[in-house]
Order: C-alpha cells, then structure tokens, then sequence
C-alpha cells in the first residue's frame, strides 16, 4: 500500500468506503525505492485500457519528477487509479495539465475521473485567488475523455462541438503545448499532434452522446490511430 511508500504525501477524503486516496503535490517525493513498483503499476492499467507495445512511463520518461503532481486511488489491494497533473503558467494565467489519467475497467463508472478531475482543479490554486476559471489542458484521442474535459470548460479549443473558434484560446494552446512539449509542433486551427501515441493504440468502443458526436470529428481530423488532439478550455472552479 503507498502509506508504505515513506516521502511526503497527502491522503485526501474518499468518497468511496473501499477507495483510499493518496496525493503527492511533488511527485519526486515518492520514495525511490518504491518508483519502480508504483511505475509498474501505472503501466499495467494503461496495458489495460490501451494496446501497448511498450511501458508508457519509464526512467526515462518519469512521472516522479518534480514538475509532476500524483494522485493514487487504491482499494484494498492494490492500485485501482492514478492522475498525473501539472501546474504552470501559461499565458501570464495559472493552468493546469492532465498528463494522464488511468482507471482500471473493474473500477469504471464510479465516478473517480470526475472525482480526479475536481481535485486537479482545487490544487490548481485558482479558487484560492479568486478566479471563476483556470486555463485547462489535455491531450487525447479518447473521444469520452475528451467530451467529459470540453464539458467543465465554458470554452475549448480546438472547437469539435461548435465552429466558433477564440484565438487567446488558440494562442494559450499553442504556448502550452510548446512549454510540455518542446520542439512538438501542433497543426492549426486543430491543434493536431502528430505521432503522439506511437506506443499505444486506443481501444475503440461505442459511442453515445455527445462522445459519438466527438468521435465523428476525431476520426475525421485524425484517423491515423497515432495521432491525438492537444486541448485547452477554460475549465470551471
């Protein structure tokens, strides 16, 4: 269990009676002896909920470094959960970046990407200023993710659902895709992000709603399975 982990951490109120909660504001303060197990964990629910060829999260490529933040939700067992976020200026405005979020398909519909979701958005800080929103990024070419991030933001870009377009949106995007992603190039006006996804294939599933509408757009935009949208709204605090 991560309270064996050592470091410094948060535990955070469940709402679930079987779910404990775990937050790291600093992720490089996960013990070093436990990365690798943690790591390993994380890889086996993206091998999962996607086709990988190879782990997602590496020595590498790791989510225990310092510009990251970590949120874990265990059961009883074992890692049911995670988030990896993170925190920066884009803009001269505080935003906020999903860098991923995974959850085993054992433990969907419960509620825990929206419940990971709202805690990204209080350690945002933004509320604490007195901000109505905070700039909001993600990147995907999950149809449903996409949908349930486009609904918290009262603006989005790229614009999938509506062809109006803002250009601070677009010019935010583009900054902060740049500060993640440096020397990655985004297509505009659909902010295309070619290759993201080399490693992983989405499991295409059926869609309903709004995410059906979603889907349209993406298998338009970016059939090559590869490819991934790269967003930024304005999201709700």
């Amino acid at each position: 269990m991560l309270h064996h982990l050592g470091g410094s951490y948060q535990t955070i109120p469940s709402p679930w009676a079987d779910y404990t909660v775990y937050s790291f504001p600093d992720a490089s303060r996960v013990s070093q002896s436990h990365r690798q197990p943690v790591m390993d964990a994380m890889n086996g629910i993206i091998a999962v909920n996607w086709k990988a060829t190879e782990p997602h999260w590496t020595a590498a490529s790791s989510p225990f470094e310092s510009k990251y933040s970590l949120i874990f939700v265990y059961d009883h067992t074992a890692l049911a959960a995670f988030s990896v976020y993170r925190v920066l200026d884009v803009a001269g405005c505080r935003a906020v970046y999903r860098s991923g979020t995974e959850v085993l398909p054992a433990h969907q519909g419960r509620g825990l990407y929206g419940f990971f979701t709202s805690e990204v958005l209080k350690r945002s800080g933004a509320a604490e200023q007195g901000e109505a929103n905070v700039l909001y990024g993600w990147r995907t070419r999950n149809p449903i993710v996409w949908a349930a991030n486009a609904k918290i933001c009262d603006k989005v870009t790229p614009s999938l659902l509506n062809e109006a377009q803002d250009a601070s949106l677009q010019a935010a995007c583009v900054e902060m895709c740049a500060s993640l992603y440096p020397g990655r190039e985004l297509e505009l006006p659909a902010m295309i992000m070619r290759g993201a996804y080399g490693h992983i294939k989405h499991h295409r599933q059926a869609y309903h709603g709004t995410a059906s509408l979603v889907d349209a757009a993406m298998s338009r935009l970016i059939p090559d399975s590869a490819d991934a949208l790269f967003s930024v709204g304005y999201a709700r605090v």
